[in-house]
C-alpha cells in the first residue's frame, strides 16, 4: 500500500521533495541515511538537476544536511537538539492555536474534517499489513491533522516553519516506532484536542495540546534513558 502525503507538485524538484518526505513518513529513510542524487534520479526517472534543487530545498527546511565529505544525508540531531526542536515547535503551535481560538477561525465544516482524520487514525491499524505501512499512515494522518490547523490559522510563515520542524522530529522518532504510539492512542489524543477546540477555551486547548506533545517527549527520552 503506497501512502503519499498531499503536496502540490508544481515542478520536478517538488516531486523529488515529496518523494523524500514520503520516505521519511514511512520510516524508510532514517537519521544519518545518505541521499545519493544519482540513485534518486534513476528511481524517479528524472535528470540530476531537479534532484539537486530538491536537496537544496530539503536542506533549507532542515530535513537533510550536506558536507563535502559525506554528501547529502538525512538530518542527525543530538538529544539536546531534539529537545530544542520540540520547544520551538510547541511555542509556534501554541501561537497557532491561540489564533484559531481568539479569532474564531474554525467552523463546523473544519471540525468535521478534523474529526474525519481522527476516525481514520482509529481505523488505521486495519489498513496496514506491515510496520512500514503502519508508520507511514500514522505519520501522514498526524501531519494532516496538524497541518490542517496550521493552514486554518492563515499563518503561512508559521505553517512553513512548523512543517520543517515536524519532519525533523519525525526523523528522530522513526528510529524507534514505539515512540510514535498506536493508532488508537493518537486518535484519542487528537480527538481531545478537537473537542477542546470546540469549547473555544484557550486553557483547555493548550492543556490537551501540551499533553499530546509531552507524550512524544516522554516516550523519546524515557526510551533513551
Amino acid at each position: 500500500m503506497e501512502i503519499m502525503p498531499a503536496y502540490e507538485k508544481k515542478s520536478l524538484s517538488d516531486i523529488v521533495v515529496a518523494y523524500v518526505k514520503s520516505k521519511i513518513l514511512s520510516g524508510a529513510l532514517k537519521s544519518g541515511d545518505k541521499l545519493i542524487e544519482a540513485d534518486i534520479s534513476s528511481e524517479l526517472n528524472t535528470s540530476r538537476a531537479p534532484v539537486r534543487e530538491a536537496m537544496r530545498i530539503l536542506n533549507e527546511q532542515g530535513i537533510i544536511s550536506f558536507s563535502p565529505r559525506r554528501g547529502n544525508q538525512v538530518l542527525e540531531l543530538s538529544p539536546k537538539e531534539v529537545l530544542e526542536v520540540f520547544e520551538v515547535r510547541i511555542s509556534l503551535e501554541i501561537q497557532i492555536l491561540h489564533v484559531l481560538v481568539t479569532q474564531d477561525k474554525l467552523q463546523e465544516s473544519d471540525y468535521q474534517e478534523l474529526y474525519n482524520l481522527t476516525r481514520e487514525m482509529r481505523n488505521g491499524e486495519g489498513r496496514c499489513s506491515n510496520d512500514e505501512e503502519r508508520v507511514s499512515l500514522l505519520n501522514t494522518l498526524d501531519l494532516s491533522f496538524h497541518r490542517y490547523l496550521w493552514n486554518a490559522s492563515e499563518s503561512s510563515r508559521r505553517a512553513q516553519i512548523l512543517e520543517g520542524l515536524f519532519y525533523q522530529l519525525l526523523i528522530v522518532m522513526n528510529q524507534d516506532i514505539v515512540t510514535l504510539g498506536t493508532f488508537e492512542e493518537k486518535a484519542q489524543e487528537h480527538l481531545r484536542i478537537l473537542n477542546a477546540l470546540k469549547t473555544k477555551q484557550s486553557p483547555l486547548v493548550l492543556d490537551e495540546f501540551m499533553r499530546h506533545m509531552h507524550n512524544y517527549v516522554d516516550a523519546m527520552f524515557t526510551k533513551n534513558n
